[in-house]
């Protein structure tokens, strides 16, 4: 039996920042130019030495403002499933963490909402994907 928590502040994994936002990337050139260039830096065997955030990475952040923590694993899109922590690395949050290292912050907005991340732990995994 699987038991929910109510969401609380900004950590409620139903929320558009843990969702994927393909499409609307894809209708910014520039969001998309900003995500790619990102997760090129992040592929690069000098970022994985250097512990930067990469597709695979296990990642715990604490939202500055409410002191919540959590802890989410940046996956492709086809692999996201935001209620068991695995988020895109295209949803607003995990392109926010993308390349990132521990003590950095990211910055997500949604509206007129913007939370900052402290990155807390980062642990870097392969994603094996059978595609």
């Amino acid at each position: 039996m699987r038991m929910f928590r109510p969401c609380k502040g900004s950590v409620c994994l139903g929320s558009p920042i843990f969702q994927n936002a393909g499409q609307r990337m894809l209708m910014d050139p520039i969001e998309l130019s900003i995500l790619l260039e990102r997760l090129e830096f992040s592929q690069k065997n000098s970022s994985r030495l250097l512990g930067r955030i990469t597709v695979g990475s296990s990642v715990t952040i604490k939202n500055r403002e409410t002191r919540e923590k959590l802890t989410v694993t940046l996956v492709p899109p086809e692999l996201a499933e935001p209620e068991e922590q695995m988020i895109s690395f295209i949803s607003p949050l995990g392109s926010a963490l993308l390349g990132l290292k521990l003590g950095d912050i990211a910055v997500t907005e949604f509206g007129r909402r913007t939370d900052k991340w402290d990155v807390i732990s980062v642990n870097q995994r392969k994603v094996i994907t059978d595609i």
